[in-house]
């Protein structure tokens, strides 16, 4: 889906038709799927929504929060499946993590990602950079590889640990929340894969109906040429009986048997002349 994709949460009193409605306001939408599934008495009302083109997701996360229906809604970018790794997909944080950062030139370094965002924070020693907005981070995954003076440098979001969260309990820029901020940790894993099952059944259902159409414009088609091939041989053999009637109208016999076999030597690819063809050719060149 590229930058086109938004996961919203804290929907479990949001109708799909209220969503869809809101979420058209910054743009035309290529797909919505809405999760109410219900497991161990747990709702997890979440969505996916697709837009068409990646400047509606930049404005819609541009004016967060969000209200519907007098609540206040999570969004964040949907980090694709081939190319991110289910912590960075589930994890929101302001931290980015880079990987061997004393092999680039500090300043250099510092210089390249603060175009990318506004940085509170950046420890050159640990490979570390807080920005403000949780969303950079997303942007910045969503925008790899990056090269750092001409060399590809591996960037991932800070991902929780029993030690670095004991390292990190005293710095509120390290701390972390999870995709729905009043659900916290109840989401996992397998949810999102059964919702990236259910998303994957409906595409193959899709791609069916279009495949079984396909086939069925392309009989059409067959029976089409079919009536126009039987039509054409029969205005041939009309013409020939007509030919070969004009040339001798005292044997309609010999003749009608003369244009089968003419009409049947027709059908090879390369037909033998007979003098009783070549004949017939001749006259026909004649009176054309």
């Amino acid at each position: 889906m590229g930058d086109r994709q938004l996961f919203i949460g804290n929907l479990c009193n949001v109708p799909i038709e209220t969503l869809r409605t809101y979420c058209e306001k910054y743009g035309k939408i290529t797909d919505l799927s809405l999760n109410r599934d219900k497991d161990n008495n747990i709702y997890h009302c979440f969505a996916f929504v697709t837009f068409q083109i990646p400047n509606c997701t930049t404005e819609f996360m541009s004016k967060r929060p969000h209200f519907i229906n007098g609540e206040e809604i999570f969004v964040k970018r949907a980090l694709p499946r081939l190319t991110a790794s289910i912590p960075e997909r589930l994890v929101v944080t302001n931290r980015l993590v880079l990987s061997n950062s004393t092999k680039y030139d500090k300043e250099t370094l510092k210089r390249y990602f603060k175009k990318l965002g506004y940085i509170k924070k950046f420890n050159y020693e640990k490979g570390f950079i807080d920005y403000k907005d949780y969303d950079d981070v997303d942007r910045i995954l969503l925008a790899r590889p990056h090269y750092v003076q001409g060399k590809e440098i591996f960037v991932t979001k800070f991902i929780p640990t029993e030690e670095s969260d004991t390292d990190t309990s005293n710095e509120q820029s390290d701390r972390l929340t999870f995709i729905n901020e009043d659900e916290n940790l109840k989401i996992k894993y397998k949810y999102l894969e059964k919702q990236f099952e259910e998303y994957k059944q409906a595409k193959e259902k899709e791609i069916n109906n279009l495949r079984k159409e396909l086939q069925h414009t392309k009989e059409e088609l067959c029976d089409i040429t079919q009536i126009k091939l039987d039509k054409l041989i029969k205005n041939q053999q009309l013409f020939h009986q007509q030919l070969l009637f004009h040339l001798n109208p005292n044997s309609d016999l010999i003749h009608t048997q003369m244009c089968e076999d003419f009409l049947r030597s027709t059908s090879n690819k390369k037909r033998k002349t007979t003098p009783t063809t070549s004949l017939i050719e001749n006259e026909y060149e004649y009176l054309t």
